[in-house]
């Protein structure tokens, strides 16, 4: 139980990190043009 516990937050994180960088770097490039 414990672990799938675990589990299910490292994915919310990974998806959190990468939306998180995908909209760091569409602001980055938005502001560059």
């Amino acid at each position: 139980m414990l672990e799938a516990f675990f589990s299910a937050l490292l994915v919310l994180v990974c998806v959190g990190v990468l939306a998180f960088t995908g909209l760091a770097v569409k602001k980055l490039y938005q502001g560059q043009r």
